[in-house]
């Protein structure tokens, strides 16, 4: 299991996930896993090789 930690943008709190180790992807850079938000109990979509919120512009 991977541990990434985000930012929630709902709530702007620092959030702490495990996602699941898959196989490879094609492109990397462009895959993105659905995690449900401890903080604000949404959906967010996080960049598997950056950690990055898909739309994060920072």
């Amino acid at each position: 299991m991977a541990h990434l930690i985000y930012k929630c943008p709902r709530t702007a709190m620092k959030v702490q996930t495990w996602i699941a180790e898959e196989v490879a992807h094609p492109d990397p850079t462009t895959t993105f896993e659905p995690v449900r938000c401890p903080a604000c109990t949404h959906v967010h979509f996080i960049n598997r090789s950056s950690g990055r919120l898909l739309g994060d512009r920072g």
